[in-house]
């Protein structure tokens, strides 16, 4: 019996020996399938968070922290905006710089040009569909349409349409219009402007230009250089800023927001000379028209320094540009300023477009283009892409009427006035190269391209 049940212990004990090796190894196994399972996910998570960490809503996003008053980024339910005097939504594209507005549900990111991008007259009707801007701004079916959109290298690879409306400012309110419509570029909101706290905003830069809304009247309305909302007319002529959507997810290279470390969406190849500085003999130009291997570019330099450019009348005889007439400043700049540019042999003729602005058929920008001139030196066209907003006081190339003696002068605070042929303002000379000719430099102010 003894033996037996010594037989029956031992046995027992090797069936509980092999269960508890069993268990430990069951144990061991399903803690190492979680262990490393939450291991790969929790890579895996961290892996999308960096990728989103390097995409232009994914940092803003993360590296803001939601405020419910005050300055910094808002959220509501269209997603985030920026209100107040934030100073680290700025981003470089396209060798030009713009400013967050806001970042949809969808992730897009709407942002607009840190500066102006040009200055001229609203147009025939006060509504923003029948403006010089809309046209200027967007490429549509109209001849010569998308000045600013011809700028921008491969557009639809980075931005997606902006959605926008003509809304209406009632006693410092904004009444939204149902009226939607959709552009790749349009101009600054009055409800965006209103929303970031309009003058007491990052969106206030002291300078005259457009909004898109109306007042009750159906007026158009401005911002002043002090930012308040004001009524204009359709034949003034103010500052232009630009608005444009990014896609969700394009992809940053660099950057923390701020003006001396923007962030900086990767372009890849997809680049352009617009906005860049090319250097000729002693003279800076900057770049704003690169169209077909032509690089047109207006003197970038300091002209009051400049004893041959600075101060001078357009014309002592009517107000059109002419190379022909001794009276005229197409005639010395085509002749004895022409003459003393030690990279003269490098210009080619170039098409300038005089027509006058004001005529029969009213306001529109379409009207310079019905008069021009060859020339190897001319002005700035009053619809050119002009970022040149350093310099000050000085002619553009149009007239506002052929038969009288009145041109157009532009200042750097946006506003753009009517002044004698006879009177005496500065000279900014508009020239353009062939691309090839350039040799070195990377297009920067600190290291423009050279032909040396």
């Amino acid at each position: 019996m003894t033996g037996k049940v010594k037989h029956k212990k031992k046995s027992i004990e090797k069936k509980e020996f092999l269960f508890n090796i069993t268990s430990l190894v069951v144990v061991i196994t399903v803690g190492l399938y979680f262990g490393v399972r939450s291991f790969y996910y929790y890579g895996k998570q961290n892996m999308r968070m960096m990728a989103e960490d390097m995409t232009l809503n994914g940092t803003i996003i993360n590296s803001n922290k939601i405020v419910k008053d005050g300055d910094g980024l808002h959220q509501d339910t269209d997603g985030y905006y920026f209100k107040g005097n934030v100073s680290n939504n700025y981003v470089k594209f396209a060798n030009r710089i713009f400013r967050v507005i806001s970042i949809n549900n969808k992730n897009e990111v709407k942002v607009v040009s840190d500066d102006l991008v040009s200055s001229f007259i609203w147009g025939n009707k006060n509504s923003y569909k029948n403006s010089n801007l809309m046209l200027w701004l967007d490429k549509s079916g109209s001849v010569n349409s998308g000045i600013y959109y011809n700028t921008i290298p491969s557009p639809k690879d980075f931005l997606v349409k902006t959605s926008y409306s003509e809304d209406k400012l009632l006693d410092d309110k904004v009444s939204t219009s149902s009226d939607k419509m959709n552009s790749y570029v349009t101009t600054l909101g009055v409800k965006d402007y209103t929303k970031a706290n309009g003058k007491n905003s990052y969106l206030n830069i002291k300078k005259y230009f457009w909004l898109l809304g109306l007042d009750k009247d159906n007026s158009n309305l401005y911002v002043d250089s002090s930012g308040s909302v004001e009524v204009g007319t359709n034949y003034d002529a103010y500052g232009v800023r630009a608005v444009i959507t990014f896609k969700k997810n394009l992809r940053i290279s660099t950057g923390d927001g701020t003006l001396n470390n923007p962030y900086v969406i990767e372009q890849g190849s997809r680049t352009n000379y617009v906005d860049q500085y090319v250097r000729l003999g002693n003279d800076l130009f900057k770049v704003f028209s690169d169209q077909d291997g032509i690089l047109k570019m207006a003197f970038n330099g300091d002209v009051s320094s400049v004893g041959t450019l600075s101060l001078r009348d357009y014309s002592k005889k009517g107000s059109l540009y002419d190379s022909s007439s001794s009276t005229n400043i197409g005639y010395y700049l085509n002749g004895e300023y022409l003459s003393s540019l030690s990279y003269a042999s490098l210009l080619n003729d170039c098409k300038f477009y005089i027509g006058e602005i004001s005529n029969e058929t009213g306001l529109g920008y379409g009207n310079i283009f019905t008069q021009v001139v060859d020339a190897k030196i001319g002005l700035l066209n009053m619809f050119d892409y002009n970022t040149n907003t350093l310099l000050d006081n000085y002619f553009l190339m149009n007239t506002t009427s052929s038969v009288g003696n009145m041109v157009y002068v532009y200042h750097a605070n946006g506003l753009v006035e009517e002044v004698l042929a006879t009177d005496e303002k500065y000279i900014v000379p508009v020239i353009s190269i062939n691309k090839n000719v350039i040799k070195k430099g990377v297009g920067s102010i600190e290291d423009p391209f050279s032909v040396e």
